[in-house]
């Protein structure tokens, strides 16, 4: 009976590969749950976007057929891109077969600001969690605070 031989380098290769697609799937997972029902964000999507703190911005989402009705959105928070909340962006309640979206909100980088890349996680019905595409906000303290109309 011929033994197969692996060294230890191609092992630990195999090992590093295995743990990161469980934990590259997880992360996915967590972004993307079922309890959403047919709940998407539809915008911010698009890769490669440029958000100014003090701007006014909003978050955009559909329904889908298994929403209607049966989840309400309800919060808007703002991430850095290691996964730490920096702060809550919108709070309220909305009803995605009545409005496409969040009324307008200033981009907060929250108390210690500062430009780099993040994500909005936008929470509905308690249970359901959306992340948006990833975004970089650039921070100048000299910059104001816009009056963002809805």
């Amino acid at each position: 009976m011929k033994s197969l031989a692996i060294s230890k380098s191609a092992l630990i290769v195999l090992l590093v590969m295995t743990l990161s697609s469980v934990v590259f799937a997880f992360q996915f997972i967590k972004r993307q749950n079922n309890n959403c029902n047919g709940l998407r964000i539809t915008s911010p999507t698009q890769p490669g976007l440029q958000w100014t703190n003090g701007q006014c911005y909003q978050v955009s989402f559909d329904a889908g057929a298994n929403a209607r009705g049966q989840i309400k959105v309800t919060c808007v928070d703002l991430y850095d891109a290691r996964g730490n909340v920096v702060q809550t962006q919108w709070f309220g309640e909305l009803d995605p077969t009545e409005t496409s979206s969040t009324p307008n909100f200033n981009l907060n980088l929250g108390l210690s600001p500062k430009s780099g890349e993040y994500y909005l996680l936008v929470t509905a019905g308690g249970a359901c969690t959306l992340s948006s595409v990833r975004f970089y906000a650039t921070y100048n303290p000299n910059s104001g605070t816009t009056q963002c109309g809805n």
